[in-house]
């Protein structure tokens, strides 16, 4: 007895689901995952390119006198610029914008939610408040990216120069103290 097509597309199919049923779960996660970074690229994209072309730039005006092609040769200068103008370049800025963003909203939470003692909130506030405006040219990724990096700017400033001590090393050293002074 033949099997109408039907059923033999249905039958098809369930060995298809029985077998890879769950790799094709797997892609359509794969492919959620891309629409979501794809969706991710756009939005760092536009601030990338202007850091891509900043750093093309400024490499450019190193040394203006310095020729990129001699002729139909490539110089250093014109080699090192092709680099910056390319794709793994654009990789990079695209990633550089993305951490700062990240690390603009975890410099939020930090300064909002952290037990750090006002004048650090303060200082910290500040930075960021000059990195997103100098990073407003890059729109809100810049804005975000700029407070991200002033925070990290900040930050370090107050290990610099600060005790280099977290806020929990602070709490057990006085605890400590209390300890060995018989106040507790």
């Amino acid at each position: 007895m033949a099997l109408s097509p039907q059923l033999e597309r249905e039958i098809a199919m369930a060995l298809i689901q029985k077998e890879y049923g769950n790799r094709a779960l797997l892609g359509n996660g794969m492919d959620m995952a891309g629409t979501a970074l794809g969706y991710l690229d756009g939005l760092v994209a536009p601030t990338a390119g202007k850091l891509q072309n900043a750093v093309v730039r400024g490499v450019t005006s190193i040394d203006p006198k310095m020729p990129l092609n001699v002729g139909p040769v490539v110089t250093t200068k014109g080699n090192v610029i092709n680099m910056l103008k390319g794709p793994q370049a654009k990789f990079l800025s695209k990633a550089a914008v993305g951490l700062g963003a990240v690390g603009g909203v975890v410099g939020a939470a930090d300064v909002i939610a952290g037990d750090d003692g006002f004048a650090n909130k303060a200082m910290d506030t500040a930075a960021m408040g000059i990195g997103g405006f100098l990073g407003a040219a890059g729109g809100p990724m810049g804005i975000a990216a700029g407070a991200g990096i002033g925070k990290s700017i900040s930050d370090g400033t107050q290990w610099l120069f600060g005790d280099k001590k977290t806020a929990d090393q602070r709490r057990i050293e006085e605890a400590l103290i209390a300890l060995r002074g018989g106040q507790i």
